[in-house]
């Protein structure tokens, strides 16, 4: 069934950046992707009683929190799921839209940011085009943050556009945050040097260089029609 969006959502995303929607993932799916997510990273990390997750820096956890979706089959049919594209398209006005890539933002007890300022999409992605992205709230946020890009109530989300500053430093200065990024791009999507990214050389290690064209396999299709 094709999704429909109200005007008013696409003249407030048009004007702000943002576009805030309540309930967009339910109670389950949220937990389910948290569950998934923190498995991931409890294998990536391989913490200890003696050096628990919570005590790893923000950066570090940032780093190992990219693309979940290719160890979580779980992640990655949510990632990919059809009405996050039709959405998107309906606010980008562009297709095919793609994954760019995922990204677990969680914090620990470290307050430390991995990024010298605040940032837009754009600024810290080795994927171009970057159209923007869906940031969930995998739990409910108490601190102190208040950005229209930031959803605080589990299971809402927000479409932010790539051109948008993200509130890093704030973001990474609350403990325990659990927000998922599905960041999105379009058309022929290309891998490029990106020195703000700290991902900038993963798919390297993948075997692309920089100005390959990211493919299926990197950025997989969800919405065409």
């Amino acid at each position: 069934m094709k999704f429909t969006l109200a005007q008013e959502h696409i003249d407030h995303f048009i004007k702000n950046g943002t576009v805030e929607f309540d309930n967009l993932f339910s109670e389950k799916e949220c937990s389910l992707l948290l569950s998934s997510a923190e498995d991931i990273m409890q294998k990536r990390l391989n913490p200890t009683p003696r050096n628990p997750i919570e005590e790893f820096s923000n950066e570090n956890l940032y780093l190992h929190g990219k693309n979940l979706w290719k160890d979580g089959l779980e992640i990655k049919k949510l990632c990919t799921k059809k009405q996050v594209g039709q959405i998107a398209h309906l606010l980008f006005r562009k297709k095919p839209i793609k994954l760019a890539y995922d990204q677990y933002l969680k914090t620990g007890n470290l307050q430390d940011c991995p990024f010298k300022e605040n940032n837009t999409l754009q600024e810290i992605s080795s994927i171009r085009p970057l159209l923007g992205a869906l940031i969930i709230a995998l739990k409910p946020i108490e601190g102190a943050i208040e950005d229209t890009a930031i959803p605080k109530k589990m299971g809402n989300a927000v479409f932010i556009s790539g051109a948008k500053i993200l509130p890093l430093s704030t973001l990474f200065n609350e403990k325990n945050i659990s927000l998922f990024i599905i960041a999105l791009t379009a058309g022929k999507a290309l891998y490029c040097l990106e020195p703000k990214d700290l991902h900038t050389h993963d798919f390297k290690k993948e075997g692309l260089v920089f100005g390959d064209a990211a493919g299926e396999d990197f950025c997989p299709t969800i919405y065409h029609m």
